[in-house]
């Protein structure tokens, strides 16, 4: 894993820990957390290179069909490197990702 990769992975890890949510690592990069209510979230650190890798929107179509055991999908929270970020927001609404309410995008906090 990348060190960029890793540092967002553990803002991620960090923030749903401190929310008092189990957190456990996942596949595709994930972190998957429990919260309250039985919710899973799912977030995802996101590089520049994922942009490139053709695979990658069959990966977030994927994890934005993920359900709980309720049948209510998984809140699905994406923190992109700052370079990638408009990228990946262009990406979001290209794939109508972006208006389902479930699928958000985070920025880093200087």
């Amino acid at each position: 894993m990348d060190v960029e990769r890793e540092r967002l992975t553990a803002i991620i890890e960090d923030y749903y820990r401190g929310c008092g949510w189990s957190v456990t690592r996942g596949a595709g990069g994930t972190v998957r957390a429990h919260g309250m209510g039985g919710v899973t979230w799912i977030g995802l650190p996101v590089c520049e290179a994922d942009l490139a890798d053709a695979g990658f929107a069959d990966l977030l179509r994927e994890l934005s069909e993920e359900r709980m055991p309720t049948g209510e999908r998984c809140p699905l929270e994406l923190l992109p490197e700052v370079e990638c970020a408009d990228g990946l927001r262009g990406l979001l609404e290209e794939l109508r990702l972006s208006d389902r309410g479930h699928v958000e995008v985070y920025a880093l906090a200087a």
